[in-house]
C-alpha cells in the first residue's frame, strides 16, 4: 500500500514578523493578516464569502476611521493657532485680572509682553512683571 505524502507549497508566505507594539493598527498590518489568513486557510473549508466581506468592511471601517482622526488633527491645529492670533492682539496693552484659588483672590494689572500656551495651564498672557495669568481671569483691557 502506498502512503500518500502531503503536498507542499511552493509560495512564500508574507512577512511574518511581529509589528512594531503600537497602539495603533493601520491597514498594512490589517491586509498582511488577511494575506496570511488567506493563504495558510484550510484548502477543504476554504474561509466563507461572507467572512472575507466582513472583514473587508473592517478594513474599510478602519481607514474611515483614520482619515477622520487626520481630519481631527487637523482642525485642532488651526483651532489653536486661531487662539494664538487672537489672544496676540492683547501684546502690548495693560489688561486687569483678578484670579481666584482656594485661598485668595488676586487681583493686579500689567503690560502684556507675550502670549503663552501650556497643556497644564492654557493660554497665559505673560506680564512685563514676570506674572503670568490666564487669558480667562482678564477682567479688561485697556
Amino acid at each position: 500500500m502506498t502512503s500518500i505524502q502531503p503536498k507542499t507549497n511552493d509560495f512564500t508566505l508574507p512577512d511574518q514578523s511581529l509589528p512594531k507594539a503600537t497602539n495603533q493598527y493601520d491597514k498594512d498590518m490589517f491586509m498582511k493578516l488577511l494575506l496570511a489568513q488567506i493563504a495558510n486557510q484550510d484548502p477543504m473549508s476554504p474561509m466563507e464569502d461572507r467572512e472575507f466581506i466582513a472583514q473587508m468592511a473592517q478594513f474599510s471601517s478602519l481607514e474611515q476611521m483614520q482619515t477622520i482622526s487626520k481630519q481631527l488633527d487637523s482642525v485642532l491645529v488651526d483651532r489653536h493657532m486661531a487662539s494664538i492670533s487672537e489672544f496676540s492682539s492683547m501684546i502690548g496693552k495693560t489688561i486687569d485680572y483678578s484670579s481666584e484659588s482656594s485661598e485668595e483672590t488676586t487681583k493686579g494689572s500689567g503690560r502684556v509682553v507675550s502670549i503663552s500656551r501650556s497643556d497644564l495651564t492654557g493660554y497665559m498672557a505673560d506680564l512685563e512683571d514676570g506674572t503670568s495669568v490666564s487669558v480667562y481671569d482678564i477682567t479688561s483691557i485697556k
